[in-house]
């Protein structure tokens, strides 16, 4: 249950609309690749990560450059080039931060464990061990009959959400955008933004007959 919640949640995330993709293809989607993480994780040869081996070893080469000022009780004070920065062995950081940031020591902490004989393998952080890697991909998704396999009860009936009434008179009319058509005669029409008015009696423009200068003259007269 906790599987096809995670599966559900990532869904959400990853824009996946299962109702558009068989969930039980999806689901089959998943088991096949946490089976191919737990064999990628088989074929480690070390006790950590490739990734985190590689970046071991770029330190490494970065370590040799450093230098070994002195020690106090705040730790190791190590010189790369015209930087300096402190190491404390027993709080496991250093002042570059790259230490307390990923959990791998840099090269200012492999210098230093290395002055002081300590292997800076052994204060890798555990999360990037195979065997928490393995830890992550040990639990697999039980495989599933077909849908037509799948027993209903009526107890599994969605019900439609309560309809509660709306504080207030309820419209009888939409919101209407700025320079939406009007609608006169049950007829659609568009908008009259813009035109130039006439006159319905002698139809010319600028006026309406209501202002018709004909129609004002034979009054006066």
């Amino acid at each position: 249950m906790i599987v096809f919640l995670m599966i559900i949640q990532v869904s959400c995330i990853l824009g996946i609309n299962l109702s558009d993709v068989d969930l039980l293809e999806f689901i089959q989607q998943v088991m096949n690749r946490l089976k191919d993480l737990e064999e990628e994780g088989k074929k480690w040869t070390r006790d950590f990560s490739p990734y985190v081996i590689d970046l071991y070893k770029d330190y490494k080469i970065i370590a040799h450059g450093c230098h070994v000022q002195s020690s106090g009780d705040l730790g190791y004070e190590v010189a790369e080039g015209v930087d300096r920065h402190v190491v404390s062995l027993v709080r496991k950081k250093c002042t570059c931060r790259t230490w307390d940031l990923t959990g791998i020591p840099c090269p200012h902490a492999i210098k230093a464990l290395e002055h002081d004989k300590k292997e800076p393998l052994n204060e890798m952080n555990w999360w990037y061990s195979k065997e928490a890697y393995m830890l992550v991909y040990q639990h697999k998704i039980q495989p599933v009959r077909g849908e037509k396999f799948w027993k209903v009860y009526p107890s599994h009936a969605m019900e439609p959400p309560e309809v509660h009434k709306m504080v207030g008179r309820p419209k009888t009319k939409r919101v209407r955008e700025r320079d939406e058509a009007r609608k006169r005669e049950g007829l659609w029409s568009k908008s009259r933004k813009g035109l130039k008015m006439s006159c319905g009696h002698c139809s010319a423009p600028g006026h309406n007959k209501r202002n018709c200068p004909l129609v004002n003259s034979l009054f006066l007269s």
